[in-house]
């Protein structure tokens, strides 16, 4: 029987009625209520206040990220920092890339040093992604390492990581990365350090750079745009690139050119041939070493003549293409600095292999390119001058020191100097024909040169320094006897009129000091007198004047050198200008000290038989003499140039007059001389006057010529002084140089006046020899008169004097035994 819905049954439940009353608003769900909504109010309620009112008064929970809970305690160290670049994503990694920035720039230095190579890893492994702004905090990064790491052996040993990440970048697949490697070798490279950190290691970044660099065709160059533009300044790609690849050659050659093998070890293995056991046995204890070294060093040697091939191709397919380009108005400017490039790669070449004997492997790679060269740098030669000068404004033109004039100048230079020394060198080596300029062909290059420094008068200083180079190169290649006194004649003709500064002009008067050094034998007398004397003089005086930070002490030394050994010849234009110089001469000779003042002493044998010397002239010598204003040394040159001088040209030096006056002056200051001041004489003046009398007296024994001459007009002097009523007492020194005047020449006496009051104060020089207490002057006296026959019979003929005192005549006879 079927069941109503209100039936229940025992067991099986109750009715509906049978539960508890339930409320119907809990079952409902509560509704949401919406935004900007009016709400309803009930009946016999109030609407809340300040529902429509915006309140002021929140709180809300801070959120802090990692790096601010990172500040609030002890800063993260390096290290942590270098683990983060390990994970997370590309924009956190950029983040730690600043972050690492700012702190590598901020922090001590010491507090990152000892993770540097775990930086170094890191950096450089980030050059090579493909993000651009991953690649630039990096290389920023580097910057700020490479700025601030100044012991260069904190950086040695990672310079081998840093050398394989640059590599793998110039040989990259993808073209953006393999453009980067290009400010990469650039911060290398101006580092001041950069050449003894990559020294061992611009081998092989330069073959890997020149490497790449053949492999891509002309269309296909794009190794030479770099993103980085930091580094770039003003120049193109192909400058830059052009411009590493000189730097490194440098560093290369400088290397290999230090270690060319010493004299003294080649003189040994002349004199004995060892044999491998030999080496082996100098090498101790560490053979493998050794072995190692010698197989590096011919490992080396093959690189290095591979690579020069390679550098040569490349130099020579840059050079092909950028002079196409030097006559296009908008790539004026790139070509001209890829050719001025070129051509200092090329000096540097020929330089590097002429300055070594060991370099013949390499002159036979020289030798097969050698037609090539030749035939690339003719070609479109000369350039001409006014190519894109509408587009290189002044101030460009003066910050880059690049003209066309310039390069034709260095072009001139390789091909009539640097070539033909190296094919004489393969010729003597490979036992090769060569082409050789000779030096009738030199001539038109020369009167080139000579026609840009006299003719030109937009010549700026540094095509003046390039030409002035070039003759001088000339003139040590081709010693012709033509070449050199053609120099000479245009070189005198610049000086004359150069207005440029005292740098460029010292290679000018180095080049005219060893032209007149090379020919001084075959000089023109017309040439002779033609020479720029007052110049030269001139400009050595400036030299001396300017300042240290100018010319230093070598530099000067140099010009001083070069200018007293043209004094020396006696040529007639430097006599004349020596004798119209005098109160110059004397200012610069009294400031000067040491070498400079010797070498200035040593221009008075310029002085020659046809200029004589004026009397105010030498009593400027002896003023600077007797009051000392020149050191010991220099007194003493002075002096023996003087009296040789006038032993060689007699009276046409001076009058003997006038010298014999110049000598007592010096010798006598005692005696009073009308027109002369009589000047004080203190102990220590004494001594020093002593000491130049005594030198007097050596070099006038030395004399040949006129000896004898010289002593008598100065014993008339002496004699006219002791027959004057004004004289006063002689010092000791004076007395000292009268008896070793005597003691020069027996047959040269004084008069009778000179000799009794001599006699008289040798008789009292004895009497006081035991209780005297000037011990100098006595051993001098009792040595002279030991030594001197002259001296001895003037006290034989004083013996009378010492009257009946036994004591002193047997003093006087313990003399003359």
């Amino acid at each position: 029987m079927a069941r109503k819905k209100h039936q229940t049954y025992e067991g099986l439940g109750t009715k509906a009625r049978d539960k508890p009353p339930v409320k119907k608003g809990l079952t409902k769900k509560k509704k949401e209520q919406k935004d900007f909504q009016k709400v309803k109010l009930k009946a016999g309620k109030l609407r809340p206040k300040g529902v429509n009112e915006t309140k002021l008064e929140f709180q809300s929970k801070a959120i802090l990220i990692r790096e601010q809970l990172r500040e609030d305690g002890a800063p993260e160290r390096i290290q942590d920092i270098l683990l983060r670049l390990r994970k997370g994503s590309a924009s956190q990694k950029l983040a730690v890339l600043d972050a690492l920035k700012t702190r590598l720039q901020n922090d001590e230095i010491n507090s990152w040093l000892p993770s540097l190579q775990s930086l170094m890893d890191s950096c450089t492994s980030y050059l090579s992604l493909e993000s651009v702004s991953h690649y630039r905090s990096a290389l920023q990064c580097l910057k700020t390492i490479f700025s601030r790491v100044q012991p260069v052996e904190s950086l040695d040993p990672l310079m081998s990581l840093i050398s394989q990440r640059l590599i793998s970048l110039m040989t990259h697949l993808n073209d953006d990365i393999r453009e980067r490697s290009v400010p990469v070798l650039e911060l290398l490279l101006h580092q001041t350090y950069s050449s003894t950190l990559l020294t061992n290691h611009a081998l092989s970044i330069l073959e890997s750079l020149l490497q790449q660099l053949m492999k891509t065709s002309r269309s296909e160059r794009q190794f030479i745009s770099t993103i980085d533009s930091t580094t770039a300044g003003s120049n193109s790609g192909h400058a830059r690139l052009l411009d590493c690849i000189a730097q490194l050659v440098n560093i290369i050659f400088d290397k290999y050119n230090s270690e060319q093998p010493n004299t003294k070890d080649t003189n040994e293995d002349d004199g004995q041939d060892r044999t491998l056991f030999d080496e082996l046995h100098r090498a101790k204890l560490k053979p493998f070493r050794f072995m190692d070294q010698l197989f590096q060093i011919r490992s080396d040697s093959q690189i290095l003549s591979r690579v020069l091939d390679l550098l040569l191709k490349v130099l020579l397919q840059f050079w092909s293409e950028m002079r196409i380009h030097l006559g296009d108005r908008h790539h004026h400017r790139d070509a001209l600095s890829c050719l001025w490039c070129c051509t200092r790669i090329f000096h540097r070449l020929m330089n590097s292999i002429l300055s070594s004997q060991h370099y013949t492997e390499l002159h036979s790679i020289i030798a097969q390119h050698s037609s090539s060269i030749h035939k690339h740098l003719l070609q479109n030669f000369p350039f001409d001058e006014h190519q894109g000068s509408d587009i290189l404004s002044s101030k460009q033109v003066q910050q880059k020191n690049l003209t066309v004039r310039r390069l034709n100048i260095h072009i001139i230079d390789l091909l009539s100097t640097q070539f033909p020394r190296i094919q004489e060198q393969i010729t003597k080596n490979l036992n090769q024909s060569s082409f050789q300029l000779k030096s009738d062909q030199m001539q038109p290059l020369l009167n080139y040169m000579f026609d840009l420094l006299n003719n030109n008068e937009n010549l700026n200083v540094h095509e003046t320094k390039d030409t002035l180079d070039y003759i001088e190169k000339c003139i040590r290649s081709f010693r012709d006897d033509a070449i050199i006194q053609q120099c000479i004649d245009g070189i005198s003709k610049y000086i004359q009129r150069s207005i440029n500064d005292l740098h460029t002009n010292a290679i000018a008067f180095r080049i005219i000091c060893d032209s007149i050094s090379l020919k001084i034998a075959k000089l023109d007398p017309q040439l002779i007198t033609s020479l720029p004397a007052d110049d030269m003089v001139w400009f050595v005086f400036q030299v001396l004047r300017s300042s240290e930070s100018e010319f230093n002490k070598n530099e000067r030394k140099e010009i001083l050198e070069r200018m007293t050994q043209i004094f020396s010849f006696e040529l007639d234009p430097f006599s004349i200008v020596l004798n119209n110089i005098w109160i110059d001469y004397f200012a610069i000779l009294k400031v000067s000290t040491g070498i400079e003042q010797r070498l200035l002493i040593t221009w008075l044998y310029g002085i020659n038989a046809k200029q004589p010397l004026n009397n105010s002239c030498l009593l400027s010598l002896q003023q600077y003499i007797q009051w000392y204003w020149l050191e010991s040394e220099s007194i003493h040159l002075l002096l023996g140039i003087l009296l040789r001088q006038f032993d060689r040209h007699g009276e046409n030096l001076c009058s003997m007059n006038e010298f014999s006056l110049f000598l007592l002056r010096l010798l006598f200051p005692s005696f009073k001389i009308d027109g002369y001041v009589t000047e004080k004489i203190t102990d220590v003046d004494a001594n020093r006057t002593f000491k130049y009398g005594e030198i007097i007296i050596n070099h006038l024994q030395q004399l040949k010529v006129h000896r004898d001459d010289v002593i008598e007009a100065l014993w008339i002097r002496i004699e006219n002084a002791f027959m004057n009523n004004r004289i006063k007492q002689l010092k000791w020194f004076e007395w000292t140089t009268i008896y070793s005047l005597i003691s020069i020449d027996n047959e040269i006496f004084p008069n009778a006046i000179v000799q009794s009051r001599l006699g008289a104060h040798l008789i009292q020089t004895v009497q006081q020899l035991p209780r005297t207490s000037d011990q100098q002057f006595t051993q001098f006296i009792v040595s002279r008169v030991r030594t001197s026959p002259a001296l001895k019979r003037l006290l034989k003929e004083c013996l009378a004097l010492t009257g009946n005192d036994q004591e002193l005549y047997a003093m006087c006879i313990s003399l003359l035994d």
